[in-house]
């Protein structure tokens, strides 16, 4: 790629670089929460001016108070800038989603700015497996950069922000606007055209599940992901009526006749819009409110009662089970109850959707609602238990030991060995010798892609005996009956681990592996690469014979070095008691012990078990 790349002081002048740039070359930057706050005072001037320039956005939340994991709130306070505003589920449809953004944008239709959106941390942060497109392919569908007007142009010089008095401003704003509406149809027609060349075909939106379904989910992004999988559950179930995700990908300009058409042609009776973002001080957060609007616009009060619910906000999962409590609220108000006229929330115990225990609730809320809950049943027949066709990985390190570099490692070879995989590690403000989590999700039906954990691990793994004893980190939390825990030791035997556990045989079978020891021997400063070793022989769903193809192309240098410490790792791995506890002496817990190892919350609560070993 012949490309240049600017290291801009801050997003503000980020973004007024790529509207210079994008007068004469094809231009983008990335950002997200306040950076793209900070963007937005220019970015109208990117629509105004008709610059086809690029913004990639980490979905995270603005705050206060501060909170640095995702939620839709800074896209959301973009829509009112001009730009054509597309949501991404997965690094695949972001990568997609990106290419045809700037095919959209470009077409001499529209010439404006777009934004393709994706989840923070969950999404951005995420591994997992993207076909890459042939670039002649590419090329084909996106051809090169026509600037209309350059910047850089003396023989025709141009000037670029003029001001215009009122009669000029208000034609020129409605034209803008206009083309806004009409890049809907180039969206569309190029998604179609992009899944003729690359086999993916993108519409403005996904309708998931029954053709003609009662119950309606309208949601964006990633979080769709845990609900295509209660869809699945709950399609042809018995007194279950049909059910459905209507997954928007085109917030701005937004698809209101087309997506009031689709539930008319449906006969939708209740749609349920999740936002995973705020608008203060509206009636509704604004995918609630533009859906509302649709249907009350192009149904003429013939169309589906709406309820909003708002989740997932600073970080919050949406999980399965939320969807389960969003369809069982879709029947109640499909069955003709009363619904809140102001949002629902996800996880608010004071102000739940059902409510089952009354004293639990906020009073005033009780006062406000309580015909409301009363009158709704939770429906038990949505909430039978789903069953995973996933397995599921927990890591728990501390930052500095690279875990999530074993992980990513562990992703591409389950890739290879012809699996789909997931690996989602934990971000936070976390130092180095803190206890973090990485989780890998392996999809173990291939028919189908699923980004959605359960929190159901079938193996756990320790890089660091100690956590066994953090009051934070209860390590057999969410581990099936008969699951793997795999530990870092060089004097805990499989024994003493259950002890200190108590777990019996038939709960957890117990791995142990001294990888201090193998990657000092070995030269390594990490053990990053004996763990994931270790792994394979503990979980062995993915064979290591084709994992050791994938690592003596891709370990971390030196590579030599490494795959033998991923060999010994597996070689060295025994669910028997075999080590033999060295004399000890122990140590009062010195500060610097303490500070080298924080955790996520004071140390004092720490068991006086937690002790440095000196070994004689």
């Amino acid at each position: 790629m012949d490309a240049m790349t600017i290291n801009a002081e801050s997003e503000h002048s980020a973004a007024s670089q790529i509207i210079a740039a994008g007068k004469s070359v094809r231009a983008g930057t990335a950002t997200s929460s306040k950076g793209l706050l900070y963007m937005i005072e220019v970015l109208e001037n990117a629509a105004g001016a008709g610059v086809p320039a690029g913004i990639f956005i980490g979905n995270r939340a603005t705050g206060a108070p501060i909170n640095i994991w995702a939620d839709n709130t800074d896209a959301y306070a973009m829509r009112d800038s001009g730009a054509i505003q597309l949501f991404a589920s997965d690094a695949q449809s972001a990568l997609d989603n990106v290419i045809q953004g700037y095919r959209i944008a470009e077409d001499m239709k529209v010439r404006l700015p777009f934004s393709v959106n994706l989840r923070g941390f969950t999404g951005t942060h995420a591994y997992e497996g993207v076909e890459i497109p042939d670039q002649k392919a590419v090329d084909s569908l996106l051809p090169s950069y026509v600037p209309l007007y350059s910047l850089f142009a003396p023989d025709k010089p141009v000037t670029y922000g003029a001001m215009l008095s009122a009669y000029p401003y208000r034609r020129h704003k409605r034209n803008q606007m206009e083309i806004l509406r009409q890049s809907a149809a180039v969206a569309q027609k190029v998604g179609k055209e992009f899944g003729k060349n690359f086999g993916r075909a993108y519409g403005l939106f996904d309708w998931i599940g029954d053709p003609k379904a009662d119950l309606v989910i309208a949601l964006m992004g990633e979080s769709a992901s845990p609900g295509e999988v209660v869809v699945r559950h709950l399609q042809g179930r018995e007194g279950i009526p049909g059910v459905a995700l209507l997954k928007i990908r085109l917030f701005s300009p937004f698809p209101a006749r087309e997506i009031a058409e689709a539930l008319a042609k449906a006969k939708t009776k209740t749609v349920v819009v999740l936002d995973e973002g705020l608008q203060h001080g509206a009636v509704f957060p604004p995918l609630a409110q533009r859906l509302t609007t649709a249907v009350h616009l192009h149904l003429e009060g013939k169309g589906p009662r709406i309820a909003s619910v708002i989740g997932g906000l600073g970080g919050s999962e949406v999980r399965q089970e939320h969807f389960q409590l969003m369809f069982a609220l879709a029947d109640n108000i499909a069955a003709g109850k009363a619904v809140r006229t102001e949002p629902y929330w996800l996880d608010i115990d004071e102000d739940p959707i059902f409510c089952e225990n009354e004293a639990q609730v906020s009073p005033k809320l009780l006062k406000k609602w309580g015909e409301v809950w009363r009158r709704h049943e939770r429906k038990e027949k949505y909430f039978a238990p789903i069953a995973a066709d996933t397995h599921e990985i927990r890591i728990y390190s501390r930052a500095g030991q690279g875990a999530i570099t074993s992980a990513v490692g562990f992703t591409g070879a389950g890739i290879l060995s012809g699996h789909q995989l997931l690996t989602v590690p934990a971000f936070g403000s976390e130092r180095r010798g803190a206890i973090i989590t990485t989780d890998t999700l392996i999809n173990l039906n291939k028919d189908k892609k699923v980004r959605s954990f359960n929190r159901a691990w079938n193996a756990v793994v320790l890089y660091d005996d100690t956590i066994l004893y953090s009051p934070e980190h209860q390590v057999l939390d969410g581990l099936k009956e008969g699951g793997v825990l795999l530990v870092n030791t060089a004097n805990l035997t499989t024994k003493k681990i259950r002890q200190i556990l108590n777990a019996s045989e038939s709960r957890v079978r117990v791995f142990t592996v001294n990888a201090n020891e193998i990657a000092h021997r070995i030269g390594l400063k990490h053990i990053n690469m004996t763990m994931l070793g270790a792994f394979h022989k503990a979980y062995q769903e993915i064979p290591f014979d084709v994992a050791q193809t994938y690592y003596e192309m891709n370990v971390p240098r030196p590579r030599d070095a490494s795959m033998e410490a991923i060999r010994q790792g597996f070689a060295q791995t025994t669910d028997q008691v075999s080590i033999k506890p060295k004399k000890e002496s122990r140590l009062v817990t010195t500060q610097e012990f303490l500070d080298w190892r924080p955790d996520d919350h004071a140390m004092e609560n720490w068991p006086s078990a937690v002790e440095e070993y000196q070994h004689g």
